[in-house]
């Protein structure tokens, strides 16, 4: 059955006047479903026939963009027989101080993902209540919360959730897919089924939200997310940390495509990542040995000049649609034709400073198209070109890119996230390198790739840096195949990708920030994002036969033992 909501597209809106004024001109405009969600950010929710070119009209928006899927960051892979637990990959478990009794108490923990299983032994504590402060269920049609500024879903309170454990009650939200309660597991799991599989901080409490979940995007039977209502999320946890006045760890179990440049995120909007006391962490993405980047170099010519064209070949399975980016860097301006299989070629898509996008369609595929160049803005110093391809066929599709004024020369094209397009759709010509998700390149995040425990090696999907010009991503790696946590239905599972890797490092940030917070002469300012990050970096494990940094492991494996003691050195 199709939601209501998979019918609509939404839109994130900049925006530079009070909240109050922004309301009242997009309900003058005819767009009556939209949240606020910061003095600067909001998200538009409109028909699918919806002219966007009404949001380009309205001066008072300095920026907008359509939201783009997002995807897990993990696979359950069924392996618990060969499962690692995970207090042993995460370290945790060797540690042992007599002062230092560390459970993650007093920290909040948000996870943005499937929902959770409520019922779980593993998140009920030994009185009875739950882990769980709240859920934002975004799919629940019994609205409730509207007062909060949220359009759309039910907001369950402690209290709710704890009525549904007296009452055995599983019908309040419920995780269809198992990834959201894996990551709970993992992050604050009490192992009451399984002392084995206890989490690494079951002293958090975990706010919730529950994703809407979109179906047959690219490729039928592929579920995927949309970062406009993971950005609601966003502004949900926040608003719940503000209110309890305790320190906010973000896991980000979900990730949007890989990107080449740093761009400024619509989550620097939020001014809370930027304070003491709240963290971002996110997987680096699953993208290192899935072919959907490519990458090439133009020589630098001038207008006027002859130069070379580059055509990027594309082999496409049985997908429905597919979504093609284009990155360049700085000044860089590119053409682009989009050749058929059958030979047909779309027109030929130039820079110019509107945003007009071209359209057109392939009469022997009927495939229609359109490509949009998203021009250097408040969001990025760079061009990049998007483009659209509904109701694609099989076979051999070719990007042709046509240098027009060429400084830098380096470009990267991208596909969607592998796990929501077909098998066997992928780059001939594939580069692993420059596959970083687009959040986890972001300064304000705390970046994680995967780890192979078993070999003792990289996970071969883990994706790899670097980003820009050279910058190195991720920050580190950590544990992330086959780690046993919680599953639906009062079970265990294993799961392997960065999103196991960064609840990895986000429940081991809860034990350090509960740490800091006893050590009562340590200023507030440790809480901040980078002096975190950095003792994170410097306290990692680094093999002799590599140099660090590097696009691989970052500054090193996650050594939660190592970390916590160059903390309390520099504490002393």
């Amino acid at each position: 059955m199709i939601r209501n909501y998979e019918n609509e597209k939404s839109y994130i809106i900049i925006f530079q006047i009070p909240e109050d004024e922004i309301k009242n001109i997009l309900e003058d405009n005819g767009i009556s479903k939209y949240m606020i969600l910061n003095g600067q950010l909001g998200v538009v929710y409109a028909s699918t026939n919806f002219d966007s070119s009404i949001l380009t009209q309205i001066p008072e928006i300095t920026w907008w963009e359509e939201a783009s899927p997002m995807s897990t960051l993990m696979e359950i892979t069924n392996n618990i027989n060969q499962g690692i637990d995970i207090r042993t990959s995460s370290g945790v478990g060797a540690f042992y101080s007599p002062y230092a009794n560390l459970t993650g108490s007093g920290i909040l923990v948000a996870i943005l993902d499937s929902g959770i299983d409520y019922l779980h032994p593993d998140f009920i504590n030994e009185d009875g209540t739950s882990k769980i402060y709240s859920i934002w269920d975004q799919e629940n049609e019994n609205t409730n919360s509207e007062s909060q500024g949220f359009t759309f879903g039910e907001i369950f309170t402690k209290e709710d959730i704890n009525q549904a454990i007296i009452d055995n009650n599983p019908n309040l939200s419920v995780d269809r897919i198992g990834t959201g309660t894996i990551t709970a597991g993992i992050i604050c799991g009490n192992g009451t089924i399984n002392q084995n599989y206890r989490g690494i901080a079951p002293g958090v409490e975990l706010i919730v939200v529950k994703l809407r979940e979109y179906h047959d995007t690219y490729h039928e039977g592929r579920i995927n997310y949309m970062s406009s209502d993971f950005l609601a999320g966003i502004a949900y946890v926040l608003s719940v940390a503000r209110q309890e006045n305790k320190p906010l760890i973000i896991n980000l179990s979900i990730g949007e495509r890989s990107s080449s440049i740093y761009r400024l995120s619509y989550l620097n909007t939020f001014t809370e990542l930027y304070q003491s006391g709240t963290v971002l962490v996110s997987g680096a993405g699953n993208e290192g040995n899935t072919d959907i980047h490519s990458s090439g170099n133009f020589q630098k010519t001038f207008q006027g000049q002859n130069s070379n064209l580059t055509d990027v070949i594309i082999q496409v399975g049985d997908d429905i649609n597919l979504d093609i980016r284009i990155n360049s860097l700085g000044s860089d301006k590119i053409s682009a034709i989009v050749i058929s299989p059958a030979g047909e070629l779309s027109s030929i898509a130039e820079y110019s400073p509107d945003r007009i996008p071209y359209t057109g369609r392939f009469n022997l595929e009927n495939t229609s198209y359109e490509i949009k160049y998203i021009l250097p803005s408040i969001l990025s110093d760079s061009l990049y070109i998007d483009i659209k391809l509904k109701d694609i066929r099989p076979g051999i599709w070719t990007i042709r890119l046509i240098p027009e004024y060429i400084i830098n020369g380096n470009f990267n094209i991208y596909l969607p996230n592998k796990n929501l397009i077909s098998a066997n759709t992928r780059f001939i010509d594939a580069d692993s390198t420059y596959t970083i998700t687009a959040i986890g390149l972001l300064r304000e995040v705390i970046t994680v790739g995967a780890y192979n425990e078993k070999t003792n090696s990289m996970w071969i999907g883990s994706s790899k840096g670097p980003h820009g010009d050279n910058d190195i991503e991720p920050d580190i790696v950590a544990s992330g195949v086959d780690i046993i946590s919680t599953y639906i239905n009062d079970n265990y599972n294993t799961a392997t990708g960065t999103g196991i890797s960064a609840s990895i490092v986000s429940g081991a940030l809860a034990l350090i920030m509960e740490y800091v917070l006893s050590q009562t002469v340590i200023p507030q300012y440790t809480l901040y994002n980078e002096p975190l990050k950095t003792y994170l970096m410097v306290g990692a494990t680094r093999k002799d036969i590599y140099e660090y940094p590097n696009i691989s492991q970052g500054y090193g494996i996650f050594n939660f033992q190592n970390t916590i003691n160059i903390i309390s050195d520099n504490l002393s």
